[in-house]
């Protein structure tokens, strides 16, 4: 015997092949039916009162809705949801990580890592059509600071203010809800949201190292992603910027930039930036990593005499 209704094969192929007894039984499974079908090997059981289609594979987005539909006072968090969402600088972890109710029993599963708080309410939430419940972007880069170092953390803070459209304040709302002597990673998170350089949220991890590293050197007046008019160019925009020294910095990681348009582009904004007296540092990959403290000294420099000469 297979799965073999429509409403059960929709079902289970919409949420990745997972399904809990109870779901199956309201798309036309029977309790009977489901012995047969375990029976004959059809589906596998992976957690209590929840199976599997062995067809279908028992990836990382199957494993959170297994853990979902089994504990659904239970929320997708931390690294795993930072993957969900598609950020940077996630930790590696092949562990599925939810916040759970104080003195729950999620599951005695090895793959699965609890942590278990009342720090959460429906807000922090998205209820995803898969059936995976997981925290949001402001919720899951603030519950990230438990596990990435301050770069990395400040690259995921610049990725969700980015990709979610959100605000400095709406993170911090969420830090401050949850601040506790004991939660000290909450603390952190708002130190490192507070050391955010001005400007909008910047697009690559590069651009946030070499920004945080030229601000701890004590280089002032640094804003991101900063957007000016350059004649017979048009509108431009940025990665870093000194405006008052009239210097830009653009960090050249894309591929796109070492090929042969993205080259022409890149030289016609630095000539157009030149006529207005405005120059263009340019930093390649080679100059992050081993390189970086050099880079940050030569921009240092370079930023210094431009103010000289301005004067």
């Amino acid at each position: 015997m297979t799965v073999s209704s429509i409403e059960s094969l929709e079902y289970l192929c919409s949420h990745h092949g997972i399904a809990s007894a109870l779901a199956l039984r309201e798309v036309g499974v029977s309790p009977n039916d489901l012995r047969r079908l375990v029976g004959a090997g059809n589906l596998v059981p992976v957690l209590r009162g929840v199976y599997r289609m062995p067809a279908v594979p028992y990836d990382e987005l199957a494993r959170c809705v297994a853990v979902c539909v089994a504990h659904p006072k239970s929320v997708i968090s931390g690294p795993t949801a930072g993957r969900l969402w598609g950020l940077r600088r996630v930790p590696g972890d092949l562990r599925v990580h939810i916040l759970a109710p104080p003195r729950s029993h999620p599951t005695v599963e090895s793959w699965v890592a609890p942590y278990r708080t009342r720090a959460f309410h429906a807000g922090d939430v998205v209820h995803r059509a898969d059936g995976i419940v997981v925290t949001n972007r402001a919720r899951t880069a603030l519950d990230l600071a438990r596990f990435a170092g301050s770069t990395d953390l400040l690259s995921i803070i610049e990725q969700v203010i980015r990709d979610g459209h959100l605000t400095d304040d709406v993170l911090r709302a969420t830090a401050i809800d949850w601040m506790s002597p004991r939660r000290l990673w909450v603390r952190n998170f708002l130190e490192v949201l507070d050391g955010r350089l001005d400007g909008g949220a910047v697009e690559s991890h590069g651009e946030v190292v070499l920004g945080d590293a030229l601000r701890s050197a004590g280089v002032r007046g640094l804003q991101r992603q900063f957007q000016i008019d350059l004649p017979g160019y048009g509108p431009a925009r940025f990665d870093l910027a000194v405006p008052d020294a009239r210097l830009a910095i653009e960090v050249d990681l894309h591929p796109t930039h070492h090929e042969t348009n993205g080259r022409l582009r890149d030289e016609a904004r630095d000539r157009a930036a030149r006529l207005i007296d405005w120059r263009v540092a340019r930093v390649r990959s080679s100059d992050l990593g081993a390189g970086l403290a050099s880079t940050v000294r030569r921009l240092d420099s370079e930023i210094h005499q431009r103010r000289l000469a301005l004067r």
